[in-house]
């Protein structure tokens, strides 16, 4: 575990760097929510900024006899995990990969579009399915 703390609301991720080579760049990553924290190692492609990261460990344990276990963290705040390592690409140039990258984000509202697709109101990102 990268850190031992959760937030009261929102979600909170963190991202610390392992290595970084000529094809790119690993992150052993963390998100975490008030309902559960989630682990996993990312890459970020040197070529294209590329992110991607395999299985999620830890998750959501039910609180509630019949509850669901949540394997994987919240679609949004993978998004926004995703983004950072984004912008952490683009900037390498100028000042290399960063060692650490700590934020919170606000849960975003969901909304439905005319199509019935997700919209997540207060980023502007439609929901996707791919990691």
């Amino acid at each position: 575990m990268l850190s031992a703390v959760q937030p009261d609301s929102g979600g909170r991720f963190q991202a610390v760097l392992i290595s970084e080579q000529a094809s790119g760049a690993r992150f052993r990553v963390e998100l975490s929510t008030r309902a559960g924290v989630w682990q996993n190692e990312a890459t970020v492609s040197e070529s294209a900024g590329e992110v991607q990261w395999g299985a999620w460990s830890g998750g959501v344990r039910p609180q509630v006899p019949g509850q669901e276990e949540q394997p994987e963290p919240p679609e949004w705040l993978c998004r926004y995990l995703r983004a950072a390592l984004r912008s952490a690409w683009r900037g390498r140039t100028e000042d290399g990969w960063p060692r650490r990258l700590t934020r919170w984000r606000d849960a975003p509202d969901v909304r439905r579009d005319e199509t019935g697709e997700h919209k997540w109101a207060d980023t502007g990102l439609e929901k996707t399915t791919e990691h």
